[in-house]
């Protein structure tokens, strides 16, 4: 039975794309979060789970990047991948997971493992299921103006993208697109990457002489 459970996520996933993200958290064993106690998961699959509490430092600075209304949509999703690098920052260096390095299985390309634990490396599963939390997180606060949380997506191997791959979304509420919220292209307490659903099921990756804050 456990061989077939991925597939059966997997289809589980593409029937609920526009479904409730709680489902898609409550299916990770996880609970749905509130500012007083959520889950952050880390170790691959969420091997690891730790449940914290919203910092009064990290709420101020999500309320100061995104509680005046922005003029677009937009505009909103590049604040958006902002409060995805506050949560990371500030979580990461409170757990440990500030050392999460971009991808899943990376290799430090100076070679110096010294600093670097493995268990603190986080897939896309780990890396979906947190992103999502912090969006049910930034509505539950009333910081969204244009989006909502969305269903967690996955994509298939491409020639572009030859690993599978699955990522948060959020949902535009005027026009109902969706969009991928990517964490998992660069290392810990970066900006996370937005594009439509569409592009990233093609195989979308960052362009590799980008720079992220």
């Amino acid at each position: 039975m456990k061989r077939f459970l991925p597939l059966i996520f997997a289809i589980f996933l593409s029937a609920c794309a526009q479904g409730d993200p709680v489902d898609y958290l409550r299916f990770q064993d996880v609970q749905p979060p509130t500012k007083e106690g959520f889950i952050h998961c880390y170790d691959y699959g969420c091997k690891r789970k730790i449940t914290l509490a919203l910092s009064d430092m990290t709420g101020k600075k999500l309320n100061k990047l995104l509680k005046d209304k922005p003029g677009s949509s937009s505009a909103e999703r590049e604040k958006i991948a902002q409060a995805i690098a506050i949560f990371e920052q500030d979580i990461g260096e409170a757990v440990g997971t500030e050392s999460d390095k971009r991808g899943t299985f990376r290799i430090l390309e100076d070679n110096d493992n010294s600093k670097y634990n493995q268990q603190f490396q986080q897939d896309c599963v780990d890396e979906t299921t947190n992103t999502t939390t912090y969006l049910i997180l930034l509505d539950q606060m009333g910081l969204l103006h244009y989006h909502t949380p969305g269903f967690p997506v996955n994509r298939s191997p491409t020639l572009s993208a030859p690993w599978w791959h699955r990522s948060a979304t959020i949902v535009e509420k005027e026009t109902q697109a969706q969009y991928v919220v990517d964490s998992w292209f660069h290392d810990n307490g970066k900006a996370a990457e937005i594009v439509s659903v569409a592009a990233w099921k093609d195989g979308w990756n960052p362009p590799k002489n980008k720079t992220v804050n």
